[in-house]
């Protein structure tokens, strides 16, 4: 029989079916085609109708493993035995690798024939008496293999056994790759990764895609993958260098690269539309592994490989790329996203480049350690690198690093921009803003940014994480590889290499100061960033910005300007000074681009002399600007949106244009300490949510127009008022009322019903506040009530009308102290479950509490009872259940309550809750000290539209009362 050198399976499974075939064998053989290891099992590959021993023997000859289940049975089948010799055989002339495991026998016995193989073997001496030698082949085969390598089943848990084996021959796959592999580092992860995707034993058509940065090591893995699998197909392809070779030569052209590669013949074509149907129809047919690397846009991949139907079963497409939309829009499913090296990979990957050994030599350590913080884990800089600094002395090691880090190596650089050549004009100015200015900032406060500059960052920033230049961390913050931003930042360097003032972004310190100071700047400035943490003196020239007409970006810090400003760029938009020593804006032309404006911490005093227009101005932040004393007309600013104020401790008060604006949505006055004055009506339709908190000298609110129903929150803590006026009933959009520490406020307006929205009510710290408003209980979405520190002595009734309260406080209340009310209440609530302060009952339709005896009498305070209840009445009004109170002695019972269940929406859990004291009958209870115990039962007069789910009850202890509203002793 002609022997094949061609490998069809990976590895050839020999067992005894009775032993193992439905259990350890069936788990082994699926654990190992999940990993994309074909394996031959004979009663699963072998066509109906063959010669079971010539395709046995055919599929031993073409496996690269063998697998010898040895189980207890196993000796006992002549045909395993030949098997076995078979195998053995393949072992000597073949080179076949074979591996004995050892499952449920001892390898002893094995060896020796002992146990069930001494009995088996006792069976064939018996039976082949005529051919002895051939028993003794067998013998001989058992006891090789016995001394194999292996694995014993013994004291092991049969999943870790099947892992720990199949992880083994993966491994052992690997090796047998060719020799291009070597000198490769942190591959084998990664090839393993990518064929588990590919799904080498599934008959269908799959497209994998492999994704990554420039130089991350895309192509070398999947190059690597193609040579380990190529033998499995009839025909393979690996077309290199896909976005190179389009920009050369064109669509067409690859395409006839492709057929070429395939021994397809049909290449007298001139567009790609007939280079589609060509490549389609010759295809379908075959088993084709085809790789497609560096495809850089969608045209490439609908006329290499449209659809799955292109080609024949088992077909597979693996597609490399730097940007994944480019495989989601195809549909490609299955993707493997590249990242960098580890550290000691990086550091081992150097040692190969620049010493030509596995570890860095003696003294390098150091410098070897640097160079892998500085490439991060990129594969192309570390052999780029490490091939730079070959044969270098230590000098000239630091030498080099520290000019790379001005003069970035060509090699490396002109491969990651391929990324940023790819985008268009827009996505590329985005991430030479992000390169240079905003990495490791807020995602969001850069897409605010951005978009107030005129961009549009939200698709912007998804197309360059796309693309593999940046990336968003787990805190939402903007981050980018080291060498990405460096990329970036070069590419401004060059606009420009000897005169900074004619590059489109300054960062550096050095670069602004230079420009600044000597009045350098022109036309080609975009945006000025300078972002350091200590002030220093900055000497800028007073007409520093007076050639920077392009300027649409400036942010600075904090400062001193001895010599002043009397211009800033007319283009800006955004305005970000914070900690500014101006006292006003220089306006010797006008700002009419300027939308966004942030002077907090400064130490400006009037924003502006005079009357501006500023029609584009939507956020001013002046927060903390100590000094300043008086606000703007804001008749100049109609768009306004958000006025940040917060801790301007000098004003005092607020020019009467505000309050007609028609734009504004935010107004943060927070601790304006000494703002006295308000305009006595607010008419701002727009605003969302007015923050007045800590302004300690406001004692008058302003009323409100019917028209404010958009403010959602208003913060009123620690002001000086004594009363909310009654036209806070109009705020029908009020979701937040913030009251704390409003120590002059006596009560809350009854028209504090009207606000039907309010979900948080807090007037915690308001010690003069004595009572709530009953009307409060028409407000059916309050979730949050909190009243503690204030003078309210008992639990007002209205909280338990509040069907949506989830919070309530009433800690530290002063007076006689907070008590539950001294005779009933009971409340009618959605739930499903029973809060857990409640003892379960056994019966679900009544409770039972024991009256306590031998403790003081004022230490308890009553009983409070639960039921979760469905009710099935529909419409509500045609049933009605009540619940009676009786106390129980040996005397008999005595009714002391009765309480008619509030009507239920039908098919809702509800949770109905009823509190007793015992103030009323206290007397009757310990009178002659015969009752026992206090009964509740629930009654329903229509027996079936009522569902009592289950109940709790509790005898209510003053102790509960003091952990509840907090110990007012």
């Amino acid at each position: 029989m002609a022997i094949s050198t061609r490998w069809t399976n990976h590895v050839f499974l020999s067992f005894r079916g009775d032993d193992t075939r439905k259990g350890f064998t069936d788990h082994l053989f699926a654990s190992l085609e999940r990993r994309g290891i074909k394996t031959f099992k004979d009663d699963h590959d072998l066509d109906k109708g063959g010669s079971i021993s010539v395709g046995l023997f055919k599929a031993i000859e073409e496996s690269m493993f063998a697998l010898i289940i040895l189980s207890p049975n196993y000796a006992s089948s002549t045909w395993c035995l030949d098997e076995l010799q078979k195998i053995l055989h393949c072992r000597s002339n073949l080179g076949q690798a074979v591996f004995p495991i050892f499952y449920g026998v001892d390898p002893s016995d094995v060896r020796y024939q002992r146990e069930t193989f001494g009995e088996a073997f006792r069976k064939h001496e018996e039976r082949f008496r005529e051919d002895k030698d051939k028993v003794k082949r067998w013998r001989d085969a058992l006891r090789e293999v016995a001394s194999f390598s292996g694995w014993d089943s013994k004291d092991q848990h049969e999943a870790g056994l099947v892992e720990t084996i199949v992880d083994h021959i993966q491994k052992m796959l690997i090796p047998k790759l060719p020799t291009c592999t070597d000198n490769l580092v942190g591959v084998d992860s990664r090839i393993k990764r990518v064929i588990s995707l590919i799904g080498m034993r599934l008959d269908d058509v799959r497209f994998v895609g492999i994704w990554g940065m420039g130089g991350i090591g895309k192509t070398t893995t999947a190059r690597l993958v193609y040579e380990s699998i190529k033998e499995e197909f009839q025909v393979s392809c690996f077309l290199q260098n896909i976005r190179e070779m389009h920009e050369k030569n064109g669509l067409v052209q690859i395409q006839k690269e492709l057929l070429s590669h395939l021994n397809v013949r049909s290449s007298n074509f001139h567009n790609f539309f007939d280079g589609k149907k060509i490549i389609a129809n010759s295809l379908r047919n075959k088993k084709v592994l085809l790789v497609l690397d560096d495809v850089s846009e969608l045209s490439q991949l609908e006329n290499l490989a449209e659809k799955q139907e292109w080609f024949g079963p088992g077909s597979k497409v693996i597609i490399t790329t730097r940007d994944k939309h480019i495989l989601a829009t195809h549909g490609v499913l299955k993707t493997c996203e590249i990242g960098g090296l580890f550290s000691n990979e990086a550091l081992h990957l150097l040692s190969l480049k620049a010493f030509k050994q596995d570890e860095p030599k003696e003294g390098y350590l150091d410098l070897c350690k640097e160079v892998v913080e500085y490439t991060k884990g990129l594969p192309l800089a570390i052999e780029v690198l490490g091939s730079h600094l070959h044969g270098r002395t230590i000098e000239v090691w630091h030498s080099a690093l520290k000019q790379i880090r001005s003069f970035p190596l060509p090699e490396i650089q002109n491969t990651l921009k391929v990324s940023y050549d790819g985008l268009n004009s827009p996505e590329q100015d985005m991430f030479l803003d992000i390169a240079c200015f905003f990495k490791g900032m807020d995602k969001e406060e850069v897409t605010d940014m951005l978009e107030t500059c005129g961009g549009c960052p939200k698709i912007g920033i998804e197309i360059l994480i796309e693309r593999n230049l940046i990336t968003i961390s787990a805190t939402n913050k903007l981050q980018m590889h080291d060498l990405i931003q460096e990329m970036g930042r070069n590419i401004v360097f060059l606009e420009s290499p000897n005169d900074p003032g004619k590059r489109s972004r300054l960062w550096s310190q050095d670069d602004i100061d230079h420009v600044l100071t000597n009045n350098k700047g022109t036309e080609a400035i975009q945006a000025i960033v300078l972002d350091i943490v200590q002030p220093y003196e900055a000497c800028w020239s007073t007409e520093a910005f007076s050639n920077t007409n392009q300027v649409r970006l400036l942010k600075l810090c904090e400062m001193q300007l001895p010599l002043g400003l009397n211009c800033l760029p007319c283009s800006l938009k955004v305005l970000h000074w914070e900690g500014s020593p101006l006292k006003t804006l220089p306006f010797s032309n006008q700002l009419n681009e300027l939308v966004d404006l942030n002077l907090s911490h400064s130490k400006i005093e009037q924003l502006w002399h005079g009357k501006k227009i500023l029609k584009k101005l939507r956020f001013i932040n002046l927060s903390f600007s100590k000094n300043l004393k008086k606000t703007l007309d804001f008749d100049g600013v109609p768009n306004l949106e958000s006025l940040v104020l917060e801790g301007c401790t000098s004003l005092t008060e607020i020019h009467t244009s505000l309050v007609h604006h028609k734009k504004l949505v935010l107004l943060n006055l927070k601790d304006c300490k000494r703002l006295k004055a308000f305009p006595s009506k607010l008419e701002m339709c727009s605003l969302k949510d007015l923050n007045l908190s800590g302004c300690s000298e406001l004692k008058i609110l302003p009323e409100f127009g019917e028209n404010m129903e958009l403010l959602s929150m208003l913060s009123l803590e620690g002001t000086a008022i004594t009363k909310l006026p009654s036209s806070v009933g109009s705020l029908v959009g009020l979701t937040q009322l913030k009251l704390n520490n409003c120590k002059n406020l006596v009560c809350l307006p009854d028209t504090i019903h009207k606000l039907k929205s309010l979900k948080i009510l807090n007037v915690s710290g308001c010690s003069k506040i004595r009572s709530l408003p009953e009307c409060l209980k028409e407000i059916k979405c309050l979730e949050e009530l909190c009243a503690s520190e204030t003078a309210i002595e008992e639990l007002p009734s209205c909280v338990f009308y509040l069907e949506s309260l989830r919070v309530i406080s009433f800690a530290g209340c002063k007076g006689q102290g907070l008590s539950i009310p001294k005779a009933r209440f009971d409340m009618l609530i959605t739930g499903s479950e029973i809060p857990s302060w409640f003892v379960p009952q056994r019966c679900i339709s009544f409770a039972k509490i024991a009256i306590p005896q031998n403790c003081p009498v004022n230490d308890w305070v009553g009983f409070a009872l639960c039921f979760m209840l469905v009710s099935y009445a529909d419409p509500p009004q045609v049933c009605n259940h009540e619940v009676d109170c009786y106390l129980f002695g040996p005397k008999g019972k005595m009714l002391i309550n009765s309480r008619n269940l509030p009507l239920m929406e039908p098919y809702c859990p509800h949770l109905y809750i009823l509190y007793l004291s015992i103030d009323k009958f206290r007397h009757t209870i310990y009178e002659g000290g015969h009752f026992k115990e206090i009964e509740f039962v629930l009654k329903s007069y229509c027996c079936h539209s009522l569902q009592i789910v289950r109940c709790g009850s509790r005898l209510v202890c003053k102790q509960d009362v003091e952990d509840i509203f907090g110990n007012h002793s």
